[in-house]
């Protein structure tokens, strides 16, 4: 996750501003709030093992 503008307070970390990022390693919901306007970028990537 990135914080494009504003800051957002998330769940068991705190709050995060502008230029901030976090990485979530576990499945399962993560509960992400606004604390001013925000815009947050989300992305999921998967990675497979080739040998």
């Amino acid at each position: 996750m990135f914080v494009a503008r504003g800051s957002v307070h998330l769940e068991g970390t705190g709050t995060l501003a502008q230029g901030d990022t976090a990485r979530f390693t576990t499945t399962g919901g993560h509960q992400i709030s606004a604390t001013q306007p925000a815009e947050i970028l989300l992305w999921e990537m998967h990675a497979t093992a080739t040998m």
